[in-house]
């Protein structure tokens, strides 16, 4: 059990240390609304509630590193649902970014615009990344 606490806390404190210097804008229920512009990227996580932050800007060439924090399957597309045919670089080239819970992955974001994105799954949960 302690092994388990330890490497827990190991791999939290992990994901913490690895984040960009991001500044995000806060609704005044404490949900993330969007993130100033980042040269490297920007980590959006997606939980139960919906994506956060749910607008996001980047540089061209930078990532989004996509986490999975909720207790289900997501599948992350590009808008319009349910034909994804917007930039497919939200979703790493395929149709849908498949995470399951407490999986993360990095895309790399070229085309510059805005794009919006949509969990598959939950169409109503979605949001932007801008790139510039």
């Amino acid at each position: 059990m302690a092994i388990v606490i330890i490497a827990a806390v190991v791999i939290l404190g992990k994901g913490f240390i690895q984040k960009p210097n991001v500044e995000v804008a806060q609704k005044q229920d404490g949900a993330t609304t969007s993130a100033e512009t980042n040269t490297s990227g920007v980590i959006v996580t997606h939980t139960s509630s919906g994506f956060s932050p749910a607008d996001a800007k980047i540089k061209s060439g930078g990532t989004i590193t996509w986490v999975n924090d909720g207790d289900s399957e997501i599948q992350i597309g590009a808008n319009p649902h349910p034909v994804h045919t917007g930039n497919k670089e939200v979703s790493g080239g395929g149709f849908v970014l498949t995470l399951k819970p407490g999986e993360q992955t990095a895309v790399k974001m070229e085309k510059v615009g805005s794009f919006g994105y949509h969990d598959h799954l939950k169409s109503s949960q979605g949001g932007t990344i801008t790139v510039e």
